[in-house]
């Protein structure tokens, strides 16, 4: 009896399956999406570019200036992070008013949206739809960057939330070595294939939107939010 009780305590502080395939619910369309938008738009970006300066002589008949293009590449770029500093804003509200589990759900709206503009700037002839989309996914990830923490956090188990938490980092370089790996010419790194790289974002947010309805809300919002006592324990 003492050697079976000794050899099954190591075993209590081990996560079960469920609770790491919520983890991976949670951060696959999550702090995912913030790693891999940032590494994902560096493969393109003479194409987009290009891209840019043809849209340009299409409505105005004359090339677009070594300044111009620049302002506009930069513009792009950049609206990753003023998407980001609003969704971190925001972030803490929706997770009040949605819980923790339903504003990461509603989180994916952003990120499909983004993924849509994106995949059809090239068609539309408008890079303007890519300023527009950098922004969108850029508010997805600076919402789950807010709440996933919290959401990991509030459902592992005491002794499991410093591991679980840092599902949070190891998601990020996951996200920016994924988006190098797509950008390779051998998979979607080829001019056609641009505005397809950029829509692949739609693909985590599909998968959590598959996944994580199947996990529970937050104990935590559960009781202290919503007053629900039975939700909580259960």
């Amino acid at each position: 009896m003492s050697l079976s009780e000794g050899s099954a305590k190591p075993k209590k502080g081990l996560p079960n399956i469920s609770l790491l395939l919520a983890v991976f619910a949670a951060c696959v369309g999550g702090t995912f999406q913030y790693g891999y938008n940032i590494s994902v738009i560096n493969a393109p970006t003479m194409y987009v570019q290009n891209f840019i300066n043809q849209t340009w002589i299409q409505r105005y008949q004359t090339n677009i200036s070594q300044d111009g293009l620049t302002l506009f590449w930069s513009t792009i770029v950049s609206m990753f992070t003023l998407g980001g500093l609003i969704g971190a804003s925001i972030g803490g509200t929706l997770s009040v008013k949605l819980g923790r589990r339903g504003t990461l759900l509603a989180n994916n709206a952003f990120s499909l949206m983004a993924a849509l503009l994106m995949g059809l700037s090239s068609t539309a002839g408008s890079f303007e739809l890519l300023i527009i989309g950098r922004l969108l996914i850029g508010m997805n990830a600076g919402i789950a960057l807010c709440v996933q923490p919290l959401y990991l956090g509030e459902i592992a188990p005491t002794a499991l939330r410093g591991a679980m938490g840092t599902g949070t980092s190891v998601f990020i370089t996951g996200g920016i070595l994924t988006g190098q790996v797509m950008g390779l010419k051998e998979i979607l790194g080829k001019e056609e294939y641009w505005p397809i790289l950029l829509s692949t974002t739609c693909i985590p947010a599909f998968l959590q939107l598959l996944i994580l309805p199947w996990f529970p809300e937050s104990p935590r919002y559960l009781l202290i939010d919503k007053g629900e006592e039975e939700g909580c324990k259960k």
